[in-house]
């Protein structure tokens, strides 16, 4: 597998407002931020004189020293990481503590609240994140100073070079809690990405408990085997050997999960209601699949935008059956997971019961 090889640069991570660790940035220009760097370092005097500078112009206020093993720039890509983000007056903007979000009347039970998965790289977290990380280890929290041209998703030389852009972005303070690091490259023992094996492992707890213990498998229109990353559990199947015709067309009903148990879609309107997700401008009712004996054609009311481990899943239905389906984020919402509900690297679980 090379690194990382569905990882474009439009990563953004989002709890109760989009991009919460990924900057806005603007194409350099003339201006610099000699006025702003100005009223950043007077304000950390002011309020933190002890604070400590560090990296490319962050100030770190406070660091509570884990006991895990360090965050290495050169080789660790990914952070799992718990946050709190405010303004330099205390007012706070995002967060992954749903006790915080309560508080501050941000809280919305659709919401994910918990550690995040951070991809740390150019176009995907903010350069000041970077600085931030270096000397924590797993377990430690820290808070910083991240001033706004090091809110910027571009990575520069020198800490002039990112005093010389234009970002469309404010001061800000970050408290971050390392909670776990996953280094790039392949896991020696699987051959996976070392991000997918850490899935794999919260994928193999889940199935265990909840699907009985069945073992990865796969099916797609040219082959069948034994590959990691998608899991189907039958719970009702009257015919257990034809599998629903590929010219055919059927209706299911059907629920996205996080691992969690926390529902992020459905057509039924009592658990939409239990898991405020409810709308009123939608109709809870079955849809329409379209088979077809290519798994990219195969469409729900007559639309072919569906997660692929979605069209593994109707690949694998069987008349009238009911069924649970498991799969990792490449087949799913992979980096970049879904606005405010899935977060990244998010293997999801979706139940589906053909009714006609």
């Amino acid at each position: 597998m090379k690194r990382m090889n569905k990882i474009h640069r439009a990563f953004l991570v989002a709890v109760a407002a989009p991009a919460l660790l990924s900057g806005c940035a603007k194409e350099p220009v003339t201006q610099t931020n000699f006025t702003n760097k100005l009223f950043f370092d007077a304000w950390v005097q002011r309020n933190h004189p002890s604070a400590a500078a560090a990296g490319n112009g962050i100030y770190i206020l406070d660091d509570q020293p884990g006991t895990g093993a360090a965050w290495d720039a050169e080789n660790d890509l990914f952070a799992y990481l718990d946050y709190t983000v405010t303004d330099l007056e205390g007012v706070i903007s995002a967060t992954t503590s749903e006790r915080l979000a309560k508080k501050v009347g941000s809280y919305s039970k659709a919401n994910y609240y918990g550690p995040r998965m951070q991809l740390i790289m150019e176009g995907n977290s903010v350069a000041g994140l970077d600085d931030a990380l270096k000397g924590m280890r797993v377990g430690g929290t820290r808070t910083v100073a991240i001033p706004s041209w090091l809110q910027t998703t571009l990575r520069y030389g020198s800490a002039e070079e990112y005093l010389a852009q234009s970002v469309t972005a404010n001061d800000a303070l970050y408290t971050v809690t390392l909670r776990r690091k996953i280094a790039d490259g392949l896991d020696p023992e699987t051959g996976m990405g070392r991000i997918y094996r850490w899935e794999a492992d919260s994928l193999e707890k889940y199935v265990a408990v909840h699907m009985h213990g069945v073992d990865s498998t796969w099916r797609s229109s040219t082959e069948e085997g034994a590959r990691f990353g998608f899991y189907y559990d039958p719970l009702y199947r009257p015919d257990d050997e034809h599998l629903m015709p590929r010219d055919t067309t059927f209706k299911i009903n059907y629920t996205g999960r996080l691992l969690n148990g926390r529902a992020f879609d459905t057509t039924i309107a009592k658990v939409a209601k239990d898991n405020d997700i409810y709308s009123t401008s939608r109709t809870y009712e079955p849809v329409s699949i379209t088979m077809s004996e290519t798994l990219s054609e195969i469409s729900m009311d007559e639309s072919s935008s569906l997660l692929e481990g979605f069209r593994y899943a109707l690949a694998w239905l069987h008349p009238h059956e009911k069924a649970v389906f498991a799969f990792y984020s490449q087949l799913g919402y992979s980096y970049s997971g879904s606005g405010s509900t899935i977060p990244p690297f998010s293997p999801l679980v979706f139940e589906i019961e053909v009714v006609d």
